[in-house]
């Protein structure tokens, strides 16, 4: 397999190398490779190959080559990835897009990323549901700690506790409201994984870890994410599949999560989502989304196992079509009751 590594900003560390020039080379693209770049507000650039030099040796081009690649600006990039033009590197370089750019011959493809869960119950406690979603920064993974991870899931909860009592744009209410108050959020977790070897066409493979136990936030029992009607629930297995999409296609480039089932109300003649319905989903999911994205240094970001690659989320579908979810009915009784018996057989 070819290596795929994003480069990384020079730290002050790798001046004195920088300096003498023994095992750096100034060519780019590094030869036999691929540098493909992804526009803002993704804004990296993703090297694909293997250059020849023995490991450790580094190819080096500079911010402002990287900005231009990507369409982006070197101001872009730095509030982008948190980092401040000044110190031993502002003295070396005189400008911010002079700031050194390296790629690393033989470092290992290294891909790392946050799963946020959303968990609760349906039908009073009787059944549980899950749905995920994978948060990173491509180009420079996030390195979240076990305290920070418990921080994390406390206000990732809090910002879909807001978003599911509001009313999304262009809605005419919120999607708690198309729930029965029998389903309740109760925990969101936190965890960090990280992949350095990449599955293979039939997903078998890579070396996918958790970096430590899940960090579990619990909403208090009186301020739950709850549905807001009495109206009688869909069966347990019917569930909306949200849809998200990014910049790439095939199944790298797409994710979903599949929503607690709604209310009665939500499903429309012929068996399909009411449009209204179809709008809260996706317009509370993307909002949240959003709020991610503003709220933390993190992005909505679907996860490609097989390419050691994240691919920002862009935008959010919703089909007519209700799914289903077989599993989140295995607690439900059904109580079967014979209503009729053969005579004469």
């Amino acid at each position: 397999m070819s290596n795929t590594q994003y480069p990384r900003l020079a730290d002050p560390s790798d001046i004195p190398r920088l300096l003498s020039s023994v095992g750096v080379s100034h060519t780019w693209p590094p030869p036999g490779t691929t540098v493909n770049a992804y526009g803002y507000p993704e804004t990296w650039v993703l090297v694909t190959g293997t250059p020849p030099g023995p490991d450790g040796y580094w190819y080096v081009t500079d911010l402002a080559t990287v900005a231009t690649s990507t369409n982006s600006t070197v101001e872009q990039l730095l509030v982008k990835f948190g980092r401040v033009f000044e110190g031993p590197i502002a003295t070396l370089v005189q400008a911010a897009g002079q700031w050194p750019v390296i790629y690393e011959v033989g470092k290992s493809n290294a891909m790392r990323w946050i799963r946020c869960t959303l968990r609760g119950t349906i039908g009073g406690g009787v059944e549980q549901f899950q749905h995920k979603v994978d948060l990173g920064n491509p180009g420079s993974d996030p390195s979240t700690t076990e305290e920070e991870a418990l921080l994390l899931a406390t206000q990732i909860a809090g910002l879909w506790a807001a978003n599911w009592i509001a009313t999304p744009t262009g809605c005419t209410g919120s999607l708690a409201a198309q729930y029965p108050n029998t389903v309740a959020y109760t925990e969101v977790g936190v965890n960090l994984y990280t992949q350095t070897e990449g599955t293979d066409s039939s997903g078998d493979g890579g070396n996918m870890s958790q970096d430590y136990d899940t960090a579990w936030y619990m909403y208090p029992v009186g301020s739950r994410p709850v549905g807001t009607t009495s109206l009688p629930s869909l069966p347990w297995e019917v569930a909306c599949a949200v849809t998200f999409q990014t910049d790439h296609r095939g199944q790298s480039g797409r994710g979903r999560w599949y929503l607690p089932p709604p209310v009665t109300d939500a499903m429309g003649p012929g068996g399909v989502w009411l449009t209204e319905y179809s709008k809260r989903a996706g317009k509370c999911t993307g909002e949240f989304f959003q709020d991610i994205v503003d709220n933390t240094a993190l992005e909505p970001v679907v996860v490609s196992r097989r390419r050691i690659i994240l691919n920002t989320i862009k935008t959010i579908n919703v089909g007519t079509v209700p799914d289903s979810q077989r599993r989140r009915r295995n607690a439900q009784d059904e109580a079967r009751v014979t209503q009729y018996t053969m005579t004469g057989v």
